[in-house]
């Protein structure tokens, strides 16, 4: 009888994803503890540690979801990789690297708008690489976040060149 998890390297796939999730639901527990001790400095619902506390819940959930997966030897999906995967990384560190260093000078919506289009860009491929329906969304979800950080919750987002 042929065993999936039989096959050579699947152990190890399997301890680096245990490894993985183990590491991530440490920093999502690190990360959960040091925002429990941001004072607000507006008092409101919506402090300043919400976005911190609510991302490291996220971080926490996901890996442990990711442990169980792991656990039960649950395929998630394709763990084939190729050398386009690889491009892809190093230019999604240096797009979050040029994000971080642009978002004061222009701003939120538009170094969040080329990011995101720039993003979607590298994590598509040439079958399912439909740029127009990119550049709307990557124009619509900026400005639907900036409406809602503006309106709702009065939380002002770097300007930039576009002075709004």
């Amino acid at each position: 009888m042929n065993w999936p998890c039989r096959r050579e390297g699947c152990m190890a796939n399997r301890r680096q994803e245990i490894l993985c999730a183990l590491l991530f639901l440490g920093f999502g527990i690190f990360m959960l503890s040091n925002s429990l001790s941001i004072i607000p400095i507006i008092d409101k619902e919506v402090g300043s540690g919400y976005v911190p506390k609510a991302l490291s819940l996220v971080i926490i959930s996901l890996s442990c979801l990711m442990l169980v997966l792991a656990v039960l030897n649950k395929k998630v999906g394709s763990t084939e990789k190729t050398d386009e995967d690889a491009k892809a990384g190093v230019f999604t560190i240096l797009a979050l690297a040029a994000y971080v260093a642009l978002f004061q000078k222009l701003g939120f919506l538009v170094s969040t708008t080329l990011y995101l289009f720039i993003q979607t860009t590298l994590l598509s491929n040439k079958q399912n690489r439909n740029l127009v329906l990119f550049a709307v969304i990557s124009v619509l979800a900026p400005v639907i976040i900036y409406g809602i950080f503006t309106t709702l919750f009065h939380m002002p987002f770097p300007s930039g060149i576009l002075g709004f």
